[in-house]
């Protein structure tokens, strides 16, 4: 975790853990809470190159919002693809994918009051665009921002240093 930027205060804030045993052996366990801080969903990552990347519980992702209980509708957030994204972007909201379900668009239309920013990886640029569109409309119009990192990097790559990858869309 260290070597990818992972500090000893983001481990503790995201209560990110470890296993060497059971169905989830050798993984990096970063867990999600709902709004009332209960245990909603999980990313397991493999550290070991011969094991499966990842292997999530059978919840289905588009009942729960990764990282609920951290995020703050009152200000500016973050729509990024995965969960170790989130970990370099304060008030980020990991879509475990490149889509946004419907309940957290409805989260998103009826509660965000600040800007909300798209940081998916540098090659979903395609599915970025889409998703811009998809959300720049009604009450959210004019507030939807959308980066483009380099092709061969995720945001983590870039370690929340997102400024000058800003592109302005035509809306």
């Amino acid at each position: 975790l260290h070597k990818r930027g992972i500090t000893d205060e983001i481990i503790e804030k995201y209560h990110i853990g470890y296993t060497s045993d059971g169905d989830f052996a050798y993984r990096v366990i970063i867990p999600s809470f709902d709004k009332e801080n209960v245990l909603n969903y999980f990313i397991a990552r493999s550290w070991v190159p011969s094991k499966m990347k990842y292997k999530n519980p059978t919840v289905p992702k588009e009942t729960i919002i990764f990282n609920e209980n951290n995020i703050d509708f009152s200000k500016d957030i973050y729509l990024v693809e995965g969960a170790f994204d989130m970990l370099f972007l304060d008030n980020s909201i990991p879509l475990l994918g490149k889509h946004v379900s419907p309940m957290l668009f409805e989260r998103l239309y009826n509660e965000a009051q600040g800007n909300i920013h798209i940081c998916l990886d540098g090659d979903a640029w395609d599915d970025a665009q889409k998703l811009f569109h998809e959300l720049n409309g009604g009450v959210l119009y004019g507030r939807i921002k959308i980066i483009k990192p380099p092709k061969d990097q995720d945001v983590c790559d870039l370690k929340g240093d997102i400024e000058n990858y800003y592109v302005e869309l035509m809306k």
